[in-house]
């Protein structure tokens, strides 16, 4: 599973937008089959660890998030998930529908949603849970202790500060 968040072109630039997102959002179809690479690396969720988690993410960082997420309740995992998602506002919340159905499905799954400024239109309670932005300082008025595997994706600034 992959999220395509298309890149314009930067404001007030004659620069051309995002190549591979322009591509992507314009070109590929479902259905179509394409020639990629297996993910690699240490970012996985181990389904045999009994340990809680702690899933953190920002903006696009929210897709292997939620497929972890998805794979635990799934399996009928019995321990503690906590999601932690920020976003500026409602028109940037990336699959919210699917996060928002997602904690529907699980009494496991502890879901706090963060808008850094939310819009006239988002309603606190129903589509973020707090306003500002996801921190070490929210995470520890939250969790019951420090003892989980915790997972962060999101960008560079956003996961610099968390």
């Amino acid at each position: 599973r992959v999220t395509i968040k298309r890149c314009p072109p930067p404001a007030g630039t004659a620069h051309p937008p995002g190549v591979g997102s322009s591509f992507f959002c314009d070109q590929v179809k479902e259905g179509d089959i394409l020639d990629v690479k297996a993910p690699a690396g240490h970012f996985y969720l181990d389904l045999e660890k009994p340990r809680p988690v702690v899933l953190i993410s920002g903006g696009v960082g929210v897709t292997p998030m939620i497929a972890m997420a998805h794979a635990l309740i799934e399996a009928g995992d019995p321990r503690e998930i906590w999601f932690f998602f920020g976003a500026r506002d409602g028109r940037d919340h990336m699959l919210k529908a699917e996060m928002l159905a997602l904690a529907t499905r699980s009494d496991r799954l502890r879901l706090h949603i963060c808008y850094s400024k939310p819009a006239a239109a988002d309603v606190a309670g129903t589509d973020y849970q707090h306003e500002g932005r996801v921190s070490v300082a929210l995470m520890k008025s939250l969790l019951p202790s420090s003892n989980f595997d915790y997972f962060l994706c999101g960008p560079g600034p956003f996961m610099e500060t968390i």
